[in-house]
């Protein structure tokens, strides 16, 4: 498998990792006067996940894609974070 596909794959792990982690944070959700989150919210499960591919690329040797990733996630990460929330009813 190529280092693209390799980080493509890692990338979509990590993204839906950070989108739950925005979706469920209490702190975003109160500023932008969202209801709260009424499930249990398993950060440190999302945290774990986030950066799980980040460690199978390094233990499978694919130091390309790591760097790929690596750099891609921070930016993802911000992208995340950017939009405000629909708030309209």
């Amino acid at each position: 498998m190529s280092s693209q596909w390799l980080t493509l794959f890692a990338l979509v792990t990590s993204l839906i990792c950070l989108l739950y982690l925005r979706n469920t944070d209490p702190k975003r959700r109160r500023v932008f006067r969202l209801t709260k989150w009424d499930s249990k919210r398993y950060s440190g499960l999302a945290w774990l996940l986030c950066f799980v591919p980040g460690v199978a690329l390094l233990v499978t040797a694919q130091y390309p894609a790591f760097i790929m990733w690596f750099a891609a996630l921070s930016v993802v990460g911000w992208l995340v974070a950017l939009p405000k929330p629909n708030t309209k009813s």
